[in-house]
């Protein structure tokens, strides 16, 4: 039985190949896990969909619901005050996260056109918390790499990917 390597007739072509691999591996399996990771924290999304409507699991994503509709509706201002947080006072509403519910609300008008529906806005909230959560992959291998190399980089992003809500 002929060894693998008898196929190829120059050797160089195989050490071209195999330095090649070598060399960006790690943007392969980064891609990949990334990728992962986004299916893996969105595999479930049609549990959120009852009769056709968006259901938020919980008061977070409700509340931040609210505050990228209101910043749809009136982009670029934010809520000074959430009336439904601290009921019946309100709370000032600058202790949240307004920097993600303006890049929610950012993306919600680039798909919407300008124009986004109410459904585009929920389907925007729904997912936004699965981007993030794949994109951490991008710090979490660059640590990673600083601290222990390129593959100790991919393995914490494979750790990443897999842990999931």
């Amino acid at each position: 039985m002929s060894n693998w390597r008898d196929q190829f007739e120059d050797e160089s072509v195989l050490r071209a190949t195999t330095a090649l691999f070598d060399r960006y591996y790690h943007y392969i399996a980064l891609a990949l896990l990334v990728a992962f990771a986004f299916w893996n924290r969105t595999s479930s999304w049609g549990n959120y969909v009852v009769g056709g409507e968006i259901l938020f699991r919980g008061n977070d994503p409700w509340y931040h619901y609210r505050s990228t509709q209101y910043v749809v509706e009136s982009f670029p201002s934010t809520m000074a005050t959430d009336p439904w947080t601290g009921f019946p006072e309100g709370a000032v509403q600058g202790q949240f996260g307004t920097i993600f519910d303006q890049l929610m609300a950012l993306v919600a008008l680039a798909i919407g056109l300008g124009s986004p529906s109410d459904e585009l806005v929920r389907m925007v909230v729904l997912f936004s918390p699965a981007v993030v959560g794949a994109l951490v992959a991008i710090p979490t291998y660059l640590i990673g790499r600083r601290i222990g190399g390129r593959f100790a980089g991919v393995v914490g992003v494979a750790i990443l990917a897999f842990a999931a809500d």
